[in-house]
Parts: C-alpha cells; sequence; structure tokens
C-alpha cells in the first residue's frame, strides 16, 4: 500500500465513532447535506432515485478522509480507464464494456453495441408482430447473471401485463425445467439459450432437455424455436440455430453485467422495447452521473465510501437489502452474485 493510501485510512481510523443519535443532534440539516439524488427525463416524465446517507456513520470529516483515500488509490484514472475500454478485468485480461450498453464507453464499442441492440430490437418487433407465428411462452435458458438479471427485471416489470408467459430456468435439476414445460404450450413457446460460450454445461445440457421435449411435442423444427443470447455466434450456429435468430453481445461484457445487452432479450419481449429502452435510460443516467461527478457529490462513490467505512473499520462481515417493494424481491438475490463473483 502506497504512503499516501495509508496515511489516508490512519486519517479514518483516527476520527471518532460518534453514534448516530449524537450526529443527528448536532446537525439539523444532515439528512439534506448527505442525501443525493440521480434523475433523468424531463417534464412529466422525469424520475430519479434519491439516496440517504444520513443514517450512515459518515461525517464532513470522514468523506474528506475517503475523497483522500480515492486520489491516492488513482480513482480518476481508474475510472476513465473503464469508460475509455482498457482491461481493467485483470484476472482476465480483458475489458469490463457493460457501459457501452447503455451509451458510454469507447466510440468503438458505444456503436458495436448500438448495432446489436438495434439487430435486438428488429427481432423482438417482428416476434410481437407474429413473424414466427403465435408465440404465447418463452422459457429462457441460462445460469448466474444472465438467469438473475432477466428473472430480477421480468419480475419487476411484467406483473400487470405480459406480452410472453416467461420462465427463467437456471437450475439443472430436471424439475425447474418440468415446472416449465407444465406451464407452457410446445407450439406456442420459444426458447433463449443464454450461454457466452454457448457451452456452459447447465444452461446446454437443459437446451437440449428442451429441444427434446419440442420435437416429443410434435415440434418439427425445434431449433427453429431457439433464439441463442451469446459472444460466440458461430457456436450457436455449429449447434443449431439459425443465424438470424442469434443475438449477440460482446465479448467484454461479463455474465454478471450482461442484462443490458442481448442477454434482456426475455425482459424486452415480455414487456416491450420501449420499457426495456427506458430501463437502459435509467441505468445511462447512473453511468453519466458516474462518469461526469466528482468527489463525494458522486453518490456511486459515497456508496463505495460507506462501504468502506462499515467493512474496514466497524468490522461489518453483513450487508443488508431490503426489498420493501415485492417486485423488486429478486434484488438482493442479483446483487448476491453481482458482487460475490466481481470479488472472485
Amino acid at each position: 500500500m502506497s504512503d499516501s493510501r495509508t496515511a489516508a485510512w490512519d486519517r479514518i481510523n483516527a476520527l471518532s465513532e460518534a453514534t448516530l443519535g449524537d450526529l443527528f443532534a448536532r446537525d439539523d440539516n444532515r439528512v439534506e447535506r448527505l442525501s443525493g439524488r440521480i434523475g433523468w427525463g424531463q417534464g412529466e416524465d422525469a424520475a430519479g432515485i434519491r439516496f440517504d446517507w444520513s443514517k450512515t456513520h459518515l461525517t464532513d470529516e470522514m468523506l474528506d478522509a475517503f475523497e483522500a483515500l480515492a486520489e491516492a488509490s488513482g480513482f480518476e484514472s481508474k475510472r476513465a480507464a473503464l469508460f475509455a475500454g482498457e482491461a481493467i478485468n485483470v484476472t482476465e485480461g480483458r475489458a469490463a464494456e457493460h457501459t457501452a450498453q447503455r451509451g458510454f464507453g469507447s466510440e468503438a464499442s458505444v456503436e458495436e453495441a448500438a448495432a446489436l441492440r438495434a439487430r435486438m430490437q428488429m427481432l423482438v418487433e417482428a416476434i410481437r408482430e407474429n413473424a414466427l407465428g403465435d408465440v404465447n411462452h418463452l422459457i429462457h435458458i441460462g445460469i448466474g447473471g444472465s438467469a438473475l438479471g432477466p428473472a430480477l427485471a421480468i419480475d419487476a416489470l411484467t406483473r400487470d401485463l405480459a406480452y410472453v408467459d416467461c420462465h427463467v430456468v437456471s437450475n439443472i435439476d430436471g424439475v425447474a425445467l418440468e415446472a416449465a414445460f407444465e406451464a407452457c404450450d410446445p407450439s406456442t413457446t420459444l426458447v433463449a439459450v443464454a450461454s457466452k460460450t454457448f457451452t456452459t454445461i447447465e444452461t446446454m445440457t437443459n437446451a437440449d432437455s428442451a429441444m427434446r421435449w419440442l420435437r416429443e411435442n410434435g415440434v418439427d423444427d425445434p431449433h427453429g424455436r431457439v433464439i441463442a443470447l451469446t459472444a460466440d455466434p458461430e457456436r450457436a450456429v455449429e449447434w443449431g440455430v439459425d443465424e438470424t435468430r442469434v443475438l449477440p453481445f460482446m465479448e467484454s461484457v461479463g455474465g454478471r453485467y450482461s442484462l443490458w445487452s442481448s442477454i434482456g432479450f426475455p425482459v424486452a419481449l415480455a414487456a416491450g422495447w420501449e420499457e426495456f429502452a427506458a430501463m437502459l435510460d435509467g441505468a445511462a443516467a447512473v453511468d453519466a452521473h458516474f462518469a461526469n461527478t466528482d468527489r463525494r457529490d458522486n453518490l456511486c462513490l459515497r456508496a463505495a465510501f460507506a462501504d468502506q467505512y462499515y467493512a474496514r473499520v466497524r468490522g461489518c462481515q453483513t450487508r443488508a437489502v431490503f426489498a420493501y417493494d415485492e417486485r423488486l424481491a429478486l434484488f438482493p438475490d442479483y446483487l448476491q452474485q453481482l458482487e460475490m463473483e466481481s470479488n472472485g
């Protein structure tokens, strides 16, 4: 650890640990000062999320010290490297370009992501216009982020109305697939196979089972009912998917961040393209805030400060996420997988 980082941590550790009651008692404006909002849209369509750190133990002195730590850690240069598409994923030696799916990143990557998104939009709209016949059900097969992301978004956005009945299956236990089969009519069912390499054992085993189910129930061309979501389109075509039904995404998009890519296909199909695009817009607003806001006013960075304080200073080993809106019931699961995989 560099001398400047050590000095910043020494400064943080030396700060007094006041109670929340004391912090509120001596600062009538604590809620206002430690709250912030990320918004998007304009006029009646304006939306946003409010963040409140007043119920944490963060103080002005602590924020000053964490700002020094961020500077000593090279935060700004590392943020720039992320958005420039540099190979910041050192364990895999590649970029992490999920932000390009939402319009932020290197120009070439943003253009590529936009082209792939347009391809997905055309297929989604074609399906909704009955180009593939009647489609009433979708079985989405994936694992990890390629299953948790779509499951979360579908549950959150389509409870009131869904164009298709979606079932997300990740478990290789046959009971999971059987439940989806029982709920679906094979003659009006599409199967989305989500695998970055199109070799994931659990996913491809379940995909083979789905093909057998379709065939045994009178579907002459089971592979013709498949939409492939992958970073290796050639392998998907070799497996039997028509190239017009392959929706690629960039190799530099990690599975845990892939909801924003073609892995979001079942969300777009179930909720409609406008809803999916609106979800991307909301994420892009957070990207813009993170990319363009400095120091403690950067709410994403401030969240990291709070995490570091509780983990490193107070020794907390658990972070609780409470989804009071039932439509976000899967949000803790999604976050847990994202963070655990990100941390190896």
